[in-house]
């Protein structure tokens, strides 16, 4: 299936979708964990001290009492990461650095990707969902569709975690009726790459899905080129599969894709086959 029919097809859907319908969307985050801050130490400052003192008491008759320093309070130490939510943290910080642009509700969001099987992909999406789009349809041909209603840029989308996740269990809930951690997961694996995201959406969006429950890091997964890196997974409730949302970079962070479809280029562009 194409990508333009999988978009109009799964707000009426919540189980996963097969990676033959799904191989354009699929695509999928992590980070190392975060840094533990280290403790100051003031024992020699406090041996200092001491002598001093000792030296003062020899050299001067009349020996002064002054109050014994304090030491400072430990300082409050951040909550521990998960492994997933430290390494999506790191996607996001990679995210945010991309170059901001806010696109014309005139213009498409264009992708390219590699599928499964080796075939090249391409799919032109109209931002505002008013103009023609194109893509590859079911018979393998290139189709232009007309204006859809689904828009691939939401400027409501929140750039703060937590008011992020309030709003993507709102998104999925009213494309799918239901806002349970199963279907979330099932359904945010395609939002990467369908909805044109500015990079500080992207960066709340890797933070937020970061600590949904039930999400883990999976070491040596691969996508569809064969290029290896750090699988981010979803395990249903009462399950034990590990269904690898999206596929990243181990050292860059950057999305690779999945499995079955390898992202090789998000763009912005003016019109129908132009390339980004």
């Amino acid at each position: 299936m194409d990508e333009i029919t999988l978009v109009r097809d799964l707000g009426e859907e919540t189980a996963l979708p097969s990676s033959q319908r799904l191989a354009a969307s699929r695509m999928t985050l992590m980070s190392e964990v975060a840094p533990v801050a280290k403790k100051s130490r003031r024992w020699a400052a406090l041996l200092t001290a001491a002598a001093a003192a000792v030296v003062a008491a020899v050299a001067i008759p009349q020996v002064v009492t002054t109050p014994a320093a304090q030491p400072a309070p430990p300082a409050a130490s951040a909550p521990e990461m998960t492994p997933v939510a430290a390494f999506l943290n790191a996607a996001a910080t990679t995210a945010a650095k991309e170059k901001d642009v806010v696109p014309r509700g005139d213009q498409y969001l264009y992708l390219r990707f590699v599928e499964f099987d080796g075939t090249l992909n391409e799919a032109w999406l109209s931002i505002d969902g008013q103009h023609d789009s194109k893509g590859r349809g079911e018979d393998g041909d290139y189709h232009v569709f007309r204006g859809e209603p689904i828009p691939r840029y939401l400027p409501d989308m929140p750039t703060d975690p937590a008011a992020m996740s309030v709003w993507i269990k709102k998104y999925v809930k009213d494309r799918t009726g239901a806002d349970h951690l199963d279907a979330i997961n099932k359904f945010i694996g395609v939002l990467p790459t369908t909805v044109w995201m500015r990079p500080a959406q992207r960066a709340a969006f890797y933070r937020a899905i970061g600590l949904i429950d039930g999400n883990r890091l999976v070491e040596g997964a691969q996508d569809s080129r064969g290029r290896t890196g750090v699988g981010v997974a979803w395990v249903s409730p009462g399950t034990t599969e590990e269904r690898v949302l999206w596929v990243f970079d181990e050292k860059s962070h950057t999305l690779l894709g999945t499995k079955d479809s390898s992202l090789d280029r998000i763009a912005l562009v003016d019109r129908i086959d132009q390339k980004g």
